[in-house]
């Protein structure tokens, strides 16, 4: 079967199988007069995103833009070994993240204080992309690829302080990294993705709020796939996200542990997904690996504010 489908006229997605998952990490071809390609997934992603890239009837050495939403490895990982398969591509990234991308040392070291050794196992060998390659920004930036498909960078922290979302306008289409959430196509819900060190949630919420005054027709998840019930799901990520923050600060209030926050989160997500969970692996990794890291950002958000 191709790995890879159209979404949209001129937008394919293609599934990166990030830890041997289907159906979890987008990245997603545009096509105009050049051609850019939103997320690379991780370095073990990378033979999934070319297969992918072919299977919709493109050549990998002819992508212009490799855009990254931020430079978590399960989005940006893979830049380094993908650049090498698209000897004319730029990589575009938020400005803030750009020396990550140079020398990935401290991020992967970064991601093994919350994931430990299993970060090599997860995600492969981070290698680094060269400075001339680089197009740092920080919002307001449009990349123009002909044929009236112009995309522009939009500035959103709160995932991260480092995380870009990219609006086309042609199809008024929101590709949205992690800003909004896990869009969990089967069986279509969405569950907050909350990490430390940066995630802060008033900053994330209006951040979603802003996305709320765009003219929008469709949201393009990195995780996963996309929908047109735009303003239904941004609005359900900023309850997610008001609502765990609340929960938090009160089971914190009592002296709660932090294994008793994790279990509470893990309730509210097992609730939100009910018995239909379509994608087996899918659920199991959001409930072992997922929640777990959404309350450590939580936790460490509270942290930082009482320090």
């Amino acid at each position: 079967m191709t790995n890879g489908k159209k979404v949209a006229e001129n937008i394919y997605l293609i599934d990166a199988r990030v830890f041997g998952i289907p159906n979890f990490t987008s990245a997603y071809l545009i096509a105009g007069e050049k051609l850019a390609l939103i997320e690379t997934g991780p370095t073990k992603s990378a033979p999934f995103i070319i297969e992918g890239i072919k299977g919709v009837g493109f050549d990998p050495a002819d992508i212009s833009y490799l855009v990254v939403t931020h430079i978590h490895l399960d989005h940006g990982g893979g830049t380094g070994t993908l650049v090498r398969e698209m000897p004319e591509a730029k990589v575009v990234v938020h400005e803030k993240g750009a020396r990550h991308m140079i020398d990935p040392s401290k991020l992967v070291n970064s991601s093994k204080r919350v994931f430990g050794d299993l970060i090599d196992e997860w995600y492969g060998e981070v290698l680094p992309v060269e400075q001339d390659r680089i197009i740092p920004v920080k919002g307001g930036e449009i990349i123009d690829l002909g044929k009236g498909q112009r995309l522009r960078m939009i500035d959103s922290p709160g995932h991260s302080n480092h995380h870009i979302c990219i609006y086309s306008e042609k199809e008024k289409g929101l590709f949205t990294g992690d800003a909004v959430g896990v869009y969990l196509s089967d069986p279509g819900r969405l569950i907050p993705t909350t990490p430390p060190p940066e995630f802060d949630p008033d900053v994330n919420v209006e951040t979603i709020k802003g996305f709320l005054g765009l003219d929008l027709k469709l949201l393009l998840f990195s995780h996963f796939g996309i929908t047109e019930k735009v303003n239904q799901t941004l609005n359900m990520g900023i309850d997610w996200l008001m609502k765990w923050k609340e929960s938090v600060s009160g089971m914190m209030s009592k002296g709660l542990s932090p294994e008793g926050i994790i279990e509470k989160f893990r309730t509210d997500t097992r609730e939100a997904l009910g018995s239909d969970r379509g994608n087996e692996l899918l659920y199991q990794w959001v409930i072992e690996h997922h929640i777990p890291m959404c309350a450590m950002g939580y936790l460490n958000y509270f942290k930082k504010k009482d320090l």
